[in-house]
């Protein structure tokens, strides 16, 4: 009987020794998305990217074992998770964006300070 790839790295995700619960996934995915909406970073968006591969891999696997229920609850979980997530991530592209055009509108004030400092010394050097 073959399987396909994903069933296969649905079934070795689950048990592999060591391997968290699904329950235990989405634990650890709720603080890492509340840690990140805290303090985002590209570390912990990685880490929460691959607890999210995780997951859906273990709901995969209670979907082939018909344990339908119990993988719907979790996809509705993982669901809401994943909207926290992408609102965290957007607050956080926003918040870079905002630093960015700041960052910007400094450069040109120090620019203009220049030039009118340069204005004035040609001036000066004129008279």
């Amino acid at each position: 009987m073959k399987l396909p790839i994903a069933a296969l790295t649905a079934l070795s995700l689950v048990l592999l020794p060591g391997c968290s619960k699904p329950q235990d996934v989405l634990q650890t995915l709720q603080q890492e998305v509340s840690a990140y909406a805290s303090a985002p970073s590209d570390t912990a968006a990685a880490k929460i990217d691959a607890n999210f591969a995780k997951l859906d891999a273990q709901i995969t696997a209670l979907r082939e074992k018909g344990q339908t229920e119990e993988a719907g609850d979790l996809q509705n979980r993982r669901d809401a998770l994943r909207a926290q997530y992408a609102a965290a991530r957007m607050t956080a592209s926003l918040l870079q964006a905002k630093e960015a055009a700041a960052n910007v509108g400094e450069a040109f004030r120090k620019a203009g300070e220049a030039f009118g400092q340069a204005l004035q010394g040609a001036s000066t050097n004129e008279d």
